[in-house]
């Protein structure tokens, strides 16, 4: 795998950061940065390009169609139904 000419600034979660293909993507050029259980203020959030967390949803307007499924998809994480 090469170096990337247009690296990305990346934030994971400690459990996400272990796995191979964050860590091909670091090989490859890109910054990761783990945050443990710190709540991070907006603004500094702001400088990632891409934020990877169990229950991180990123929306834009293109996204927008998938709103619905994530509203669904973090209810189920929040309430998951009992066995």
């Amino acid at each position: 795998m090469g170096r990337t000419p247009k690296p990305l600034t990346i934030l994971c979660h400690p459990d996400i950061a272990a796995w191979e293909e964050v860590q091909g993507l670091a090989a490859q050029g890109h910054a990761i940065w783990t945050a443990g259980s710190q709540l991070l203020d907006p603004e500094s959030l702001s400088k990632f390009d891409l934020i990877l967390h169990p229950k991180a949803w990123r929306m834009d307007p293109a996204h927008r169609k998938y709103l619905k499924l994530a509203v669904d998809a973090a209810r189920k994480l929040r309430y998951p139904k009992e066995k």
